[in-house]
């Protein structure tokens, strides 16, 4: 039997070769979801009296992981006759903050002597962990639940942003009177180095009408979404506040409440309220709008539709109150996984967000920057990097992006903090933009060079690419790999890039990032070009990559194990390099395969892969693959080769069985070990055979 056409018909054609972070809202977690994850998490403080007037700061919530930030629930509060307004902005964050969550403390004075405060409730959040499908949609936000403290010779009460929340500034319940807003759009606009500022004003008799007749701040016992969204409308800032805060709660808990705010007309009515003078009204507007287009593809459409796209943007562009840049991203994020929207994004987003967050965050020394903005923008970047391959070439034309997300990455990996939450969406637009490069962006590989063949160099194809022939070896040119200050583009296929991704990989805990980049690397190496070659030539021999790779392909994540596998699949397909990876890369293949069990159909995919690249291996390296051979594995692929559930991966396994008692010296191992030859030929493992070279021409 002469093994050339099972090597052929195991051949990468059917290998699963490039990959792309592909967006969904399939991973997201419904409002009730959300809200019963917060009580599993609950922690109230006692009811106590509180003394001189103050009431403790709430813990700080946790860390929150991707897609998910942490969230207070709604606890209103009565005030007493109490109003506030806003009269500056929230304190600037600095990145060196990342991951920190900062105290809330909202402020406010007793006004009666009988009055006394209550600790409210305190939440915290699970992190929430997430395949890499995209940068998803970011969450949505609920009303934020705050504690005050007492300032003892003024009476202004300073805010400070919690930035895990993100919500501090929100006063959903503590509305404005129009006088006092009139007051303060005639201000001049706070900078970004403000403290936010709450100055005391008295109720109105519109205040009882928004309210509800409990009097009580927060409670809308008896407001109904219809009248919620009337009063969107209402000339009443008061009523205008009151109705987004009862929407943007409502749109939280209840999935079912989007469509009914859509049914209402409340969309445009909320894009009109971005286009308010009041800061209050644009920070509510725009959190409301996050929650309704959360999931829900319909209302992101809506949006468009009423040119809330622009309206947002030219908010964002004016405004720089971060807590509403926060919002404002947030929203950005939930509107850009829609695939109707990408277009538009790309085309009037981008150049903003690059420009105006990206660029600044990472370049610019006296930046004013919040690290949740930061976080959000690249999220929503994230989504439009998986467009169409016109809207990806344009992404990479963008000034300042590419080198933007490349110093973020490499500046955190130097620091340590290699799985800071935006590392992950850096990564993951830049391993979409290096999707399909070498065919999407042909000028920048014009000076790749292959060496002219020596007039006595064996020519024979089938002896150069033959498993086996694994010493033949082109040195391929192409200088600009290696140059040593890359800009745009040259940054996707650099060494210094090649480098990050494996030193990532090798010290990396958070999986979604990981397989970022293995999935830059796979696409790097996807290709049968030579300039493949180079690329799984340069991870592999000068980069001593396999180390960081080789032990991805146990993971216990599906996604993770089929995009490592992917890789190491187009590594082997480079002849020369064969040895060297069946010697780091066999033993865990084999532990992969032996360890197959029936309710593993999920991971179909990467085990057929996993077939694929033993048997590649195995032939062109039998001794390894003796030493890795044993009744376990064989056990294993002949239940894997019965088994319907795999489609994919019976078939593979079927021809890796016929393969092994194909060649010589596998088949003398297998004998010494008391296997025969049915197991191996059988009418399972010839058809499984037959198939797969019928598909690859022979």
């Amino acid at each position: 039997m002469t093994a050339e056409p099972i090597r052929s018909a195991l051949g990468t054609d059917s290998m699963e070769d490039t990959s792309l972070v592909l967006p969904s809202d399939k991973h997201q977690r419904t409002g009730k979801q959300r809200v019963l994850e917060q009580v599993n998490t609950i922690k109230r403080s006692k009811s106590k009296m509180v003394k001189n007037d103050s009431v403790p700061t709430p813990t700080t919530p946790a860390s929150a992981t991707e897609y998910s930030e942490p969230k207070f629930q709604f606890s209103p509060t009565k005030l007493n006759d109490t109003l506030f307004k806003f009269s500056g902005s929230n304190v600037t964050s600095s990145r060196s903050a990342t991951g920190r969550s900062l105290s809330v403390r909202n402020m406010v004075r007793r006004q009666t002597q009988n009055s006394q405060w209550e600790s409210q409730m305190t939440w915290k959040t699970q992190s929430q962990s997430n395949g890499m499908r995209r940068g998803d949609s970011d969450p949505t936000l609920n009303k934020a639940g705050g504690t005050v403290t007492k300032q003892p010779k003024m009476r202004s009460y300073t805010v400070r942003s919690n930035r895990a929340s993100g919500q501090s500034m929100r006063l959903l319940e503590n509305n404005l009177h129009a006088s006092t807003i009139q007051s303060r759009a005639a201000s001049a606009r706070p900078s970004l180095n403000q403290s936010q500022t709450i100055t005391k004003v008295t109720s109105t008799k519109n205040r009882s009408e928004a309210l509800g007749a409990s009097g009580a701040e927060g409670s809308f016992s008896n407001i109904t979404m219809e009248k919620a969204v009337e009063y969107l409308s209402q000339a009443d800032v008061n009523l205008q506040l009151t109705g987004a805060s009862f929407i943007q709660h409502h749109t939280f808990t209840e999935d079912s409440a989007k469509q009914e705010v859509w049914r209402l007309g409340g969309i445009p009515a909320l894009i009109q309220l971005l286009k308010s003078d009041n800061l209050q009204l644009q920070q509510a507007a725009a959190a409301t709008l996050r929650n309704l287009v959360f999931k829900d593809n319909n209302n992101k459409l809506e949006v468009e539709r009423c040119e809330g796209i622009e309206a947002v943007l030219t908010l964002f562009r004016n405004t720089t109150v971060i807590e509403t840049q926060k919002q404002l991203t947030g929203l950005l994020w939930n509107l850009s996984s829609a695939d109707e929207l990408k277009p538009e994004l790309i085309k009037t987003a981008l150049p903003l967000l690059t420009e105006s967050v990206v660029v600044p965050y990472n370049f610019w020394t006296n930046k004013h920057i919040d690290s949740e903005v930061f976080y959000n923008t690249t999220g929503c970047l994230r989504n439009l990097s998986c467009a169409s391959d016109q809207e990806r070439i344009l992404m990479r034309s963008c000034p300042g992006l590419i080198d933007s997300l490349v110093t973020y990455v490499q500046n955190q990996l130097d620091s340590g903090d290699q799985d800071d939450k935006s590392v992950e969406n850096c990564v993951c637009i830049l391993h979409n933009l290096s999707y399909q490069l070498e065919k999407e962006a042909p000028d920048h590989f014009s000076q790749f060079a292959v060496p002219d063949e020596k007039p006595n160099e064996n020519n024979n194809k089938k002896s150069l690419f033959s498993p086996k022939s694994t010493k033949t070896q082109k040195d391929f040119i192409f200088p600009a790999m290696d140059k040593e200050d890359p800009e745009g583009v040259a940054w996707l296929y650099n060494q210094k890039s090649l480098q990050m991704y494996l030193s990532l990989l090798a010290c990396g805990q958070k999986e979604a990032t990981l397989e970022a980049c293995c999935g830059a690397l796979q696409n790097l190496t996807a290709s049968k070009s030579p300039l493949s070659t180079l690329m799984s030539q340069s991870i592999i021999q000068k980069r001593g990559g396999l180390s960081a790779i080789s032990h991805l392909l146990k993971a216990k994540n599906p996604s993770l194990q089929k995009t490592a596998m992917s890789l190491v699949g187009n590594m082997s397909r480079v002849t020369s390099l064969r040895g060297d990876i069946a010697q780091k890369i066999l033993p865990d293949v084999s532990t992969v395969l032996s360890a197959v069990t029936p309710n593993m159909a999920g991971s179909d995919s990467s085990l057929a892969t996993a077939c694929r690249v033993m048997n590649t291996l195995m032939l062109a390296d039998p001794v390894t693959g003796k030493k890795v051979i044993n009744a376990t594995l064989v056990d294993s692929l002949i239940m894997l080769s019965k088994n319907v559930s795999f489609d994919s991966a019976r078939k593979a396994a079927g021809v890796l069985l016929y393969s092994m008692w194909g060649q010589k010296d596998i088949q003398s191992v297998l004998k010494k070990q008391g296997l025969n030859k049915d197991m191996f030929i059988n009418d399972v493992t010839a058809t499984a055979y037959k198939t797969a070279t019928n598909l690859n021409g022979h």
